[in-house]
């Protein structure tokens, strides 16, 4: 145990970024140490505006189901707060129009829900809760320049406030979840550690966004509205999304260098390009309420922690930190929950297996295990981003190119098969694991949908050729 520069007593821990992921993580270490200091450079945000360290704030963001759940438990009634602030939400089949590259998926139920809300709603109702919490400390406008220890643990930062001022604030756990441009790797080896592994995957996605209020009643039976970019030719996109107080927020997309737009008719034009009619028709019944936000810093970036050949006790990575992934799938939020989750169950076993709290052992253990809880996210927002002929930092692998064929076939079944559309959307909102779609019943369509007219009768053989192909997928790391 360890005491801070004000002389009290731990278990101590440092969350360094107060997003999404760091707020979400604050809450879990408050099960496992007495306090938590939270560092943030940017001060809290007036109702309305993104925060100016987050800048993807002023566009689309969906948390997918998987992940919501994750912060339900963490925080139960969140789900009726965001409802009670005017967060619409519904059966993510009928309240959703999504035009996947392959086909428009029908509107039919598919037994979950989905809470349509920005992200600087969600922040702010999770920052609410954690400020009732004497357990947590938010150091807001404050700069971590580094960490403190050694080669061997980590056992505090420094940080600078605002004033200018430096201390060395001491903590038994260091949590790093300041985003894709976290300075993590620069720390470490100012600890004596190599730099890990970095992966770098870009298709050159652009964002341009825009907030609407509708001219009239608005009387629409749907809340959020996709088009999804489709390789090698259809290379612009678009998403609507009803958030609280009946605004819209319109988020056009260009792909593979294809830039979204910048001006008034150039925004409007682009919407009505698109293949889902109703995004266009949207903005013809509505006003601006806010100039176009541009944004472009899309590319897919991971950082391989847990391939290092050593790595300090005291400290862990998570979130963007990690893992940064094109937003156009809407992963973020959600992988980074589920890496809060994970740490959660790390401190958990690792107190039954002491018997006491302890951290010896853990950092590099749940490094190696947040690289699984990653691995699915990565695989499929790489995957797709490699369909771009123009998309830089590697290739699609003989496994990807399998699931590219595969999943283009099981999207082209979602139209008429009822089972096959709710495993997929359950899979792309982190309910179930890749593998359902891999069951028998969806496999055996799948193939001898590929293979007609010849194997039209074989749809037993059709199944085990395609289990066969998921576990050789599965021992290779390509699917989790």
């Amino acid at each position: 145990m360890m005491l801070d520069p004000a002389g009290q007593p731990g278990p101590h821990a440092v969350v360094i970024g107060a997003g999404i992921a760091g707020l979400i993580v604050a809450r879990v270490l408050t099960d496992h140490v007495e306090r938590v200091t939270v560092i943030e450079r940017d001060r809290a945000s007036p109702e309305g505006d993104a925060r100016r360290g987050a800048p993807q704030g002023r566009h689309v963001h969906l948390l997918l189901t998987g992940g919501s759940r994750v912060i339900e438990r963490l925080f139960p009634g969140m789900d009726e707060e965001l409802a009670a602030a005017g967060a619409p939400g519904g059966d993510c089949g009928l309240c959703s129009i999504v035009h996947f590259p392959a086909c428009r998926m029908p509107r039919r139920r598919l037994g979950f829900d989905l809470r349509l809300a920005s992200r600087t709603l969600r922040e702010r109702l999770l920052r609410r809760r954690l400020d009732r919490d004497a357990r947590i400390t938010f150091r807001e406008g404050a700069l971590v320049k580094g960490l403190l220890g050694d080669g061997q643990r980590v056992s505090g930062a420094r940080v600078r406030s605002r004033d200018g001022g430096e201390e060395a604030l001491r903590a038994d756990l260091v949590v790093v979840a300041c985003g894709r441009d976290a300075p993590v790797t620069a720390w470490l080896e100012e600890l004596g550690h190599r730099a890990p592994r970095e992966e770098v995957v870009d298709a050159h996605l652009s964002y341009a966004s825009r907030w609407y209020r509708p001219r009239s009643v608005d009387t629409r039976d749907w809340h959020f509205a996709m088009d999804m970019p489709s390789a090698p030719h259809h290379r612009r996109g678009g998403a609507a999304v009803r958030y609280e107080g009946g605004r819209w927020l319109l988020t056009l997309e260009g792909i593979a260098g294809d830039r979204a737009p910048s001006g008034d008719a150039e925004f409007v034009a682009w919407a009505r390009s698109l293949r889902v009619p109703e995004i266009h028709a949207l903005i013809q019944d509505a006003e601006p309420i806010s100039s176009i936000h541009g944004f472009a810093r899309t590319e897919n970036r991971r950082r391989h922690f847990e391939e290092m050949a050593s790595f300090p006790d005291g400290l862990v990575v998570l979130g963007d930190a990690v893992a940064a992934f094109n937003p156009i799938y809407g992963q973020g939020m959600s992988v980074a929950a589920l890496g809060a989750q994970e740490l959660d169950a790390c401190l958990r076993e690792q107190r039954a297996r002491l018997g006491a709290p302890g951290l010896d052992g853990l950092s590099r253990r749940f490094q190696r295990r947040l690289a699984r809880v990653t691995e699915m996210p990565w695989q499929f927002a790489t995957g797709e981003d490699f369909r771009w002929p123009e998309t830089t930092g590697g290739r699609p692998g003989a496994i990807q190119r399998f699931m590219h064929a595969y999943s283009d076939q099981v999207m082209q079944l979602v139209e008429e098969d009822a089972e096959a559309a709710r495993t997929l959307m359950r899979v792309l909102h982190f309910i179930e694991p890749p593998r359902a779609l891999f069951r028998p019943s969806i496999a055996g369509h799948v193939l001898s949908r590929a293979a007609r007219p010849a194997l039209a009768s074989a749809r037993h053989s059709a199944s085990a050729a395609a289990a066969r192909l998921f576990t050789l997928a599965e021992r290779r790391g390509g699917i989790r």
